[in-house]
């Protein structure tokens, strides 16, 4: 429980629903969030890692893993599922709750509606939610992290901006919504400006904690340079690398080199030869 923490933002919008007569209603979301977020965190214990914190938001949660994108893509596929299945129980305990008298219809019926609108809402396609996540996995299935990574971030702002502009149009003006979007779009912005640090801590996980996994043979030429070809790394892959058809690099041998300082593919060879 010393991990957990409650974002600023929270407090706000759990002070403003006790003003505006909603704290029955900011109670129940809390507990939502506060299940949804520890469905994340088992699953990941369960994985064996490494949790720094668990940050709870208005709107959702954020967990904090020492893990840098260096688990297999399965790892996370059900660290990330793990939040949204947990609103399956809670409906099951809620109407157990309702059948056996111990939760009026009321409560039971608002807490069904905010356990939905939580639900869906984690699985909009931006990131940081949930349904942002998923998109990224499926992305970085199918091409090299890095360019996963930033075109996750690239969709993540277009479905921040649509939904904004079709809440603007279809919905009135109100303080809650442009409070979450304005979280979403700073976070996607430092998603963005992190987005090199975030690449080397996935190299960094690679190198120091491998694990093996189906290999990948990719085709170098010696005038390359060397962040181009640890830029076509992906995850769910143990990389080897084929220098102008003849020679053969390992991914260790070609991240021990770029971490080295080297530049290009051909001063391995010069060092070896």
């Amino acid at each position: 429980m010393n991990k957990i923490r409650i974002h600023p933002l929270t407090w706000l919008f759990g002070a403003a629903a006790a003003a505006t007569g909603l704290f029955l209603e900011a109670i129940c979301v809390g507990v939502i969030l506060l299940i949804h977020e520890l469905g994340h965190t088992g699953a990941a214990y369960a994985m064996g890692w490494r949790i720094q914190k668990i940050e709870l938001l208005p709107f959702g949660g954020k967990m904090e893993t020492d893990e840098y994108a260096g688990k297999p893509l399965f790892e996370e596929w059900i660290v990330v599922l793990a939040g949204p299945f947990m609103h399956i129980p809670m409906l099951i305990g809620s109407f157990l709750l309702l059948k056996a008298g111990w939760m009026d219809a009321a409560l039971y019926d608002l807490f069904f509606k905010l356990n939905a609108a939580v639900f869906l809402f984690n699985l909009l396609p931006a990131l940081p939610l949930d349904g942002g996540k998923i998109i990224q996995l499926v992305l970085c299935a199918a091409q090299p992290y890095y360019h996963a990574y930033k075109q996750s971030i690239f969709l993540s702002a277009a479905v921040l901006f649509l939904i904004m502009a079709s809440a603007v149009m279809v919905l009135p003006f109100y303080v809650q919504l442009l409070l979450t979007v304005s979280y979403i779009g700073v976070q996607l912005l430092v998603m963005w400006k992190e987005k090199e640090i975030m690449f080397i801590r996935f190299l960094t996980a690679r190198f120091y904690s491998p694990v093996s996994m189906r290999l990948l043979c990719l085709p170098l030429l010696k005038t390359d340079r060397l962040l181009h070809a640890v830029r076509l790394f992906r995850r769910n892959r143990t990389h080897k690398f084929q220098v102008d058809g003849q020679e053969e690099l390992s991914e260790e041998q070609l991240l021990q080199s770029f971490f080295k300082g080297k530049k290009e593919v051909e001063d391995l060879f010069k060092n070896t030869d």
